[in-house]
């Protein structure tokens, strides 16, 4: 009888344990529900929208959609900074000052493209270098941009350690933000998509490439001598084994030449990090060259489709549009789908009534 009332009793005992379990798992989930939902309705959208791009890190999607997030709640974040920068007359002078230095790039490199793709200079297609300008801006745009964030990577660092070392002070650190609640915390996460926004940006541009080149070309300037400096143009023109002169490539951003790598008995097989990093290193080349020479069918296209006539003064095959360099000589733009933009530039002479084709005679 003991031993039945003893094992009654220790069943009552489990029941009064675990039957209120579940319910207090309820209780406890609803809770955390409760407290996720304040958490995030405190948010601002900008907020909201770093935690999507955190979220989305997390899971299996591309980092470059998480770069795409992080730029857009970036953008809505600062865009009132941008607004009282722009209303104060320094901040005016400064803005001014980066729009016209993005400007100027864009119009000597836009006009270094035509050049390249009609054969003659660019004063002589205003409008197609108006357009290349309009293409070549947002370009231009990315490279000043991935130039700033990698100096605020640089720079907010020791912004941190001097207002940590002014704060005994009663120096306080800027607010830009307008953010109610999680302000450092939101700091925190900013400065990690910063940097992945970076390395995107840096792959698109090729700023690695860009960099090694400019260092190599520094280095290589300063092992030559004063003779060999003193033939090499003043715009950068260099002369080859032949004698001839070469322009540079005319690209916005380098695209680094594939190099062999060791097949020696030493060589190491490249780890799944190293396959993924040589895989987006070769799609963001593709994006870049198919840019590249899209901007240079758009012009040719344009360059004889808008900015060359159909008629002309001087003699030109019908399915030929012209544009006349001066009083002599002409661009004779022909459709030719063998050509590498679609079109054949030639410069001709001019033979009209004024400066008829002259024939010698035997």
């Amino acid at each position: 009888m003991n031993l039945d009332r003893y094992t009654e009793s220790a069943r009552q005992h489990l029941r009064q344990v675990t039957e209120p379990l579940p319910s207090k798992l309820q209780l406890g989930l609803s809770k955390l529900w409760r407290y996720l939902n304040q958490g995030v309705a405190k948010l601002s959208f900008a907020q909201k929208l770093y935690l999507i791009a955190l979220i989305l890190a997390f899971s299996s999607n591309g980092m470059g959609l998480v770069a795409s997030v992080a730029v857009i709640a970036m953008a809505i974040e600062f865009w009132p900074v941008f607004e009282r920068v722009w209303h104060s007359l320094a901040g005016k002078a400064v803005l001014l000052l980066f729009y016209a230095i993005i400007a100027n790039f864009a119009l000597g490199w836009s006009g270094a493209i035509v050049n390249e793709v009609v054969g003659v200079s660019a004063s002589h297609l205003d409008y197609t270098h108006n357009l290349a300008i309009l293409l070549y801006m947002p370009a231009w745009f990315l490279m000043v941009s991935a130039i700033l964030l990698l100096a605020l990577q640089l720079i907010i660092p020791i912004y941190l350690v001097l207002i940590f070392l002014l704060k005994p002070l009663g120096v306080k650190s800027l607010r830009l933000t307008s953010h109610t609640s999680f302000r450092k915390t939101t700091f925190l996460v900013r400065i990690v998509l910063a940097s992945v926004v970076l390395y995107h940006l840096s792959l698109l541009i090729d700023l690695e490439g860009s960099i090694e080149t400019s260092y190599a070309d520094l280095i290589t300037a300063s092992q030559q001598t004063p003779e060999q400096r003193a033939i090499e143009p003043v715009l950068g023109l260099t002369p080859d084994t032949t004698g001839e002169t070469k322009a540079p490539a005319l690209d916005l951003v380098l695209i680094k030449p594939t190099l062999e790598n060791d097949q020696g008995a030493n060589a190491r097989e490249p780890s799944t990090e190293e396959r993924e990093e040589e895989e987006r290193k070769q799609t963001y080349a593709s994006v870049r060259a198919q840019y590249q020479h899209l901007v240079r069918q758009l012009l040719a296209s344009f360059a004889f489709t808008f900015e060359a006539n159909g008629r002309s003064r001087c003699e030109k095959p019908a399915e030929s549009n012209v544009i006349e360099l001066n009083d002599y000589e002409m661009l004779q733009i022909t459709p030719d789908k063998k050509a590498h933009y679609g079109y054949r530039f030639e410069v001709k002479k001019c033979i009209s009534a004024a400066f008829p084709l002259v024939v010698k005679s035997s």
